[in-house]
């Protein structure tokens, strides 16, 4: 299953890159500690272009915080677009409409008809603006991660001819498996990004109650540890083949692709074992889980 509808996005406590319709390679980015030093850049990707979604906890509005710079939120402050990292005010809070086409108009909860938009190409030309509505005023928020979900052959072993049983050690490996040993910048918002996109491909597809729970207990689990070296760990499995057995071994498995190729990593979960007289393995409880991409 390959997450990546608009309808099945979660917005709380996730992380997106921001992009602007009208100027389609523009993304909202902080390139400084100063009110001012906020807009858009066209260019290489940075982590300062990543935004976490905090939501209020009264209010249907969030706090739009910037990766790098955990202190500062973007701010309409007097109708002026900056980042302010004092108290949280009212004039931090923001709401996103959708548009219906998978895109967001940016509402200010303070001034409730502004909005966030773009009136040029260059990288400050993005202000508040309470006019008519607009494409620049349309924003695409497209997660940290995009996530596939599937079922994974472990171990295939045909022993429906044989009179004797079969022995196989495999390796079998749980928890986050990360594709980069670069460092993590926040923990706590990688993990936040990962649960969300986890969360919208539930929502999408539909998974049964004890499928989704195996997914998050593993994530839970593998974030707890005090190292990242600690997030996965790979043990060796005996497995015997009865004699006049067809012998499979699934396991579930979520990919996440990051917007920033050294983000991606793999949650490994639960494993199975399918037997059969037969070609065909029964799957009463749905364990398997279609990859489609």
């Amino acid at each position: 299953l390959h997450c990546k509808a608009a309808e099945s996005t979660v917005l709380d406590n996730n992380q997106f890159l921001i992009y602007n319709k009208v100027y389609h390679k523009a993304r909202l980015a902080q390139w400084g500690t100063g009110g001012r030093d906020v807009g858009t850049y066209e260019h290489t990707l940075y982590p300062d272009q990543l935004w976490t979604l905090e939501p209020h906890p009264s209010k249907d509005c969030y706090y739009i915080v910037n990766e790098v710079h955990p202190q500062h939120r973007i701010a309409n402050w007097r109708h002026h677009f900056i980042v302010y990292s004092g108290p949280h005010y009212n004039d931090q809070l923001f709401r996103f409409v959708p548009s219906g086409d998978g895109f967001y108009y940016i509402y200010s909860c303070y001034y409730r008809q502004d909005r966030i938009a773009k009136y040029g190409a260059g990288g400050r030309q993005v202000s508040m603006y309470s006019g008519p509505l607009y494409p620049d005023q349309l924003w695409k928020l497209v997660p940290r991660f995009q996530v596939s979900i599937y079922t994974d052959e472990l171990f295939h072993f045909d022993n429906r001819q044989g009179s004797t049983p079969i022995t196989r050690e495999i390796s079998v490996t749980t928890g986050v498996k990360r594709s980069s040993s670069s460092t993590i910048r926040s923990k706590k918002t990688f993990k936040m990004s990962m649960e969300g996109s986890l969360s919208g491909a539930f929502k999408l597809f539909g998974l049964n109650a004890k499928t989704r729970a195996d997914f998050s207990s593993e994530l839970e689990t593998s974030f707890s540890a005090s190292s990242e070296l600690l997030w996965s760990k790979t043990e060796k499995i005996t497995f015997i083949v009865p004699p006049g057995k067809n012998y499979r071994v699934m396991q579930h498995k979520v990919q996440f692709d990051g917007q920033f190729s050294y983000d991606s990593c793999t949650l490994l979960t639960s494993i199975k074992i399918f037997e059969s007289t037969t070609a065909h393995f029964e799957d009463k409880d749905n364990f398997i889980i279609s990859h489609v991409q």
